[in-house]
């Protein structure tokens, strides 16, 4: 008995266990999609009065092994993918990349004789300039799309202090970076100290204590893989916008020609154009309307023509920082906008403008002189782009001209579809289908498409049951229809002038199913009917077959009495055999005679060649012996 209970309850403690299994199981796939990942970086430990002297350190260890501030983390659907540049690298999938340092406030209220965090007043870190102190802890951020020039992107100084505890993302990856690939280096800089000595002389602190300053440095490589490929089809391509001077200084608004004396006359810094469309048309408004297809990926790209160090391979002449500027067309707040700032808003199908995507710094942080650059992949829409900078000749009197590449262009689907999908299946109908449970609708992401949907079904009349109209007119993506009728689906594309016509049952009505399986008009559908034929399940009709009676006076009138369930069909009759066709019937009068006359001549020919043959034969007696 004892034996019993017990494996009872190890089975049972089994269950148990192998349910926790299967559920942390089940959660870590669902989270999986979206996590954080560590990344281990390295460590390095300087003198007091150092400038955190990266390059020319002589040694460091892992951060995965050593006591730091915090630990760094990306976070996003990542793939881990190939080290590119001896640095880890990850595919980014939907859902964008964010960075975070995770600390706490451990170090920063320590007591004086633990390690604790103390001020450091210095500005700059390898040799760069942060613009202010690090203080108490900096964290900052640089990328690259080459892994040899660098561009600030975050830089906090006195992080640790104004925000003692954190675990959220100081920096989300943009767009243009991830789909060309992107070189994230994170440095978080700080200094510690620890009282060694506490002494008082003639009542002065004459503390001693030992000090050190920290960097840790963390590098990865991400990248979004967008499925296009990387060869362009140089034959389809279109170029976009043209440079112009601008009236409004800081706000980059309004317009003026570029005399010769202008610093911007006869060059260009770069040149955006379009690929991966199938076709072009012109807008209302003057702009382009580019025509994709499925596997089309429609991609806008900057080629920089021009060193921004040395314009024209001119030193004196360069692209230059526009710390306070602003775009007056886009309403964007007044910030730093760097070596050149990209700006693009997106407009959807309901005419509902998305705030402008910014991209500060452009020139030098997301372009490389001589290299195509993807700024962006576009789905349907409509979209508007700028590309504001600064432009400085330096002189004994510097020339500071602001200029701007302004464009809009629209994306369109060229097909001329819609796909209606049975409600309770899920499965798709095509054209002529029947289902008793309805329909949705669903554009696959056709916007722009106008759709017509027309509702028949059947009325009684004096003639019998007729089509009657019930609706005709717009449909909208994912409307859900389930009434009893045939819907006339029809799709039109005022960019292509196509259009596609669909035309789905919903119901049981062997009419209407026969007038969709086979086209045939209602009132010829309801005569074969009248006239004995069936509508099977499919909706195919299966005609009546015509039965010759005894009297073929009477044909019209059997042909009226056979229903459905008795008739025999004409598929029926042509399956026939010979053994089927005897019966016991008497043979009829006419047959009887024509037997006999059969009988008699094939009787009369055998006596013929009887007699015949019996004169060819010699006599008996004749030439034999006696």
């Amino acid at each position: 008995m004892k034996t019993t209970i017990h494996k009872i309850l190890f089975r049972a403690v089994a269950a148990s266990a192998s349910l926790v299994v299967a559920m942390t199981t089940m959660l870590m796939t669902v989270s999986a999609a979206n996590t954080d990942t560590a990344i281990e970086g390295k460590l390095y430990n300087f003198e007091e009065n150092s400038k955190y002297e990266i390059s020319s350190a002589e040694s460091y260890v892992s951060t995965s092994s050593a006591d730091t501030y915090g630990d760094f983390y990306i976070n996003g659907d990542l793939r881990s993918a190939a080290t590119k540049d001896g640095v880890s690298a990850f595919e980014v999938k939907d859902g964008g990349l964010s960075l975070s340092y995770k600390y706490n406030d451990t170090l920063l209220n320590a007591d004086l004789d633990s390690w604790h965090l103390v001020e450091d007043k210095v500005n700059q870190i390898d040799g760069h300039n942060l613009g202010s102190d690090v203080l108490k802890g900096a964290i900052w951020l640089q990328t690259s799309i080459d892994h040899i020039n660098w561009s600030d992107a975050v830089c906090l100084t006195d992080a640790f202090n104004t925000t003692p505890i954190s675990s959220d993302a100081f920096y989300k990856a943009k767009d243009v970076e991830l789909i060309n690939g992107c070189y994230y280096k994170v440095i978080v800089a700080y200094k510690t100290s620890i009282r060694t000595e506490q002494s008082n002389i003639l009542f002065v602190n004459t503390d001693k204590y030992d000090f050190n300053k920290c960097a840790e440095v963390y590098e990865f490589y991400a990248f979004t893989d967008g499925g296009e490929k990387d060869d362009i089809d140089y034959s389809q391509t279109y170029n976009m916008g043209s440079k112009v001077r601008v009236e409004n200084f800081d706000g980059y608004y309004g317009q003026t020609d570029i005399s010769k004396d202008d610093i911007h006359y006869g060059w260009d810094i770069g040149n955006f154009f379009v690929s991966g469309y199938t076709d072009k048309i012109p807008n209302d408004d003057g702009s382009v309307v580019f025509l994709k297809n499925v596997g089309d990926k429609v991609t806008l790209w900057f080629d920089l023509q021009q060193n921004i160090d040395a314009i024209k391979d001119n030193t004196a002449l360069s692209v230059t920082a526009d710390s306070e500027g602003y775009d007056q067309y886009f309403e964007t707040p007044r910030t730093d906008f760097g070596r050149g700032t990209l700006i693009v808003r997106y407009t959807d199908h309901n005419n509902n403008k998305t705030s402008p995507q910014i991209y500060t710094n452009y020139l030098q942080a997301n372009t490389s002189f001589g290299a195509e650059t993807k700024v962006q992949l576009f789905e349907e829409g409509d979209y508007e782009v700028a590309l504001d900078y600064e432009v400085t000749k330096d002189d004994f009197l510097d020339t500071v001209g602001h200029y701007r590449i302004f464009f809009k262009f629209s994306v369109r689907n060229g097909n001329c579809m819609v796909y209606p999908f049975d409600i309770a299946t899920g499965g798709e109908l095509t054209n002529s289908s029947m289902t008793e449970n309805g329909f949705r609708l669903d554009l696959a992401r056709s916007r722009y498409l106008k759709i017509n949907i027309k509702r028949e079904v059947l009325k009684d009349s004096a003639d019998g049951l007729v089509e009657d109209t019930r609706f005709n007119g717009p449909a909208k993506d994912g409307a859900v229809y389930t009434d009893d009728g045939i819907y006339t689906i029809t799709v039109t594309n005022e960019y292509t002038n196509q259009s596609t016509e669909k035309k789905i049952y919903v119901g049981t009505n062997s009419i209407l199913r026969a007038h969709m399986a086979t086209g045939k008009p209602i009132s010829e559908i309801n005569q074969l009917v009248a006239d004995g034929a069936t509508i099977l399940e499919d909706g195919t009709i299966k005609l009546a077959a015509i039965v010759e009676p005894e009297n073929p006076n009477e044909t019209s009138q059997l042909t009226q009495e056979i229903t459905p369930s008795t008739q025999v069909t004409t598929e029926t009759v042509a399956g026939t055999t010979a053994d089927d066709a005897n019966t016991d019937e008497p043979t009829s009068p006419g047959t009887a005679i024509i037997v006999v006359v059969v009988i008699l001549t094939v009787g009369v020919g055998a006596a013929i060649v009887f007699v015949v043959l019996k004169k060819k034969r010699p006599d008996n007696n004749e030439g034999g012996d006696n």
